[in-house]
């Protein structure tokens, strides 16, 4: 019986650890991911083309073709700009 009661506490404690890692992953997640942002293209002549930021109107980028824009603007919505790989 003894045996069998301290298998049971282990098994008990493991979860309770479990759940704590999994408690704490999802806190990382919430604080590592950006809100997304709402943002808009003014294309401002040839070769000149700005992501704005929606609610502020900062600057967030400037790129030649209004293409790349859609682009930075896609990526800054979704909030994958932070995570790509340097080459």
């Amino acid at each position: 019986m003894n045996a069998i009661q301290r298998a049971k506490a282990s098994i008990q404690a493991l979860a309770t650890m479990m759940r704590g890692t999994a408690e704490a992953r999802a806190t990382f997640e919430a604080k590592r991911l950006p809100p997304p942002r709402a943002t808009t293209v003014y294309i401002n002549g040839k070769g000149m083309v700005q992501v704005l930021d929606a609610d502020t109107g900062r600057c967030l980028g400037f790129r030649r073709t209004p293409k790349e824009a859609a682009w930075l603007q896609q990526a800054l919505e979704n909030g994958t700009h932070l995570h790509q790989q340097s080459a």
